[in-house]
């Protein structure tokens, strides 16, 4: 029903239990990454809108759970749309091309969202959800926005990898 704002609404949902702080679970990250790999692929190849399983497709919500949700939901979304509105960014020149960068750029940052980097998952999910955001709402100065901080993100994750050798390359020297 939202067509291919649906694309952005996934990807939201796939990322936040990421940027959510909680306990580090080995692993808790690949299969929401790997979910987020999947609709980017999409994007990439073109898609208007998300092509889910069968057996996703066919589940629903009620009524009346859903109406309640709306109207839970109604006054942070009126929130954000203050925010956020379709607006284009001068990121690439031709519009068609813009889907596509921002696929790609997804599965990068979801690349680094599946590693099993202490402390790194949460700035990535966040950077994700931003972009997610800016997919949903339309608004490319949004997803430019989510884009800057993925490359922070993926700065902080390559500096706490870096730093990880230097203290395990020391420690070995020490010991050895």
């Amino acid at each position: 029903a939202l067509g291919n704002h649906s694309f952005g609404l996934l990807i939201l949902f796939l990322a936040l239990p990421n940027a959510i702080p909680g306990p580090i679970i080995p692993g808790f990250s690949v299969p929401f990454a790997l979910g987020i790999i999947l609709l980017s692929i999409q994007i990439v190849r073109g898609h208007r809108r998300p092509l889910l399983p069968s057996w996703l497709r066919r589940r629903a919500m009620k009524r009346e759970r859903f109406r309640r949700f709306v109207a839970r939901a109604d006054p942070l979304l009126r929130r954000f749309e203050r925010w956020f509105k379709p607006r284009p960014a001068r990121f690439l020149r031709r519009r068609e091309e813009r889907p596509r960068a921002f696929g790609l750029i997804l599965i990068v940052f979801a690349l680094v969202l599946a590693l099993p980097i202490p402390l790194g998952n949460g700035p990535e999910a966040f950077a994700i959800c931003v972009l997610g955001l800016g997919m949903f709402e339309g608004d490319e100065k949004v997803q430019s926005i989510g884009i800057a901080f993925g490359l922070a993100a993926t700065l902080i994750n390559v500096a706490i990898v870096v730093a990880g050798v230097q203290i395990f390359t020391h420690a070995t020297k020490l010991l050895g």
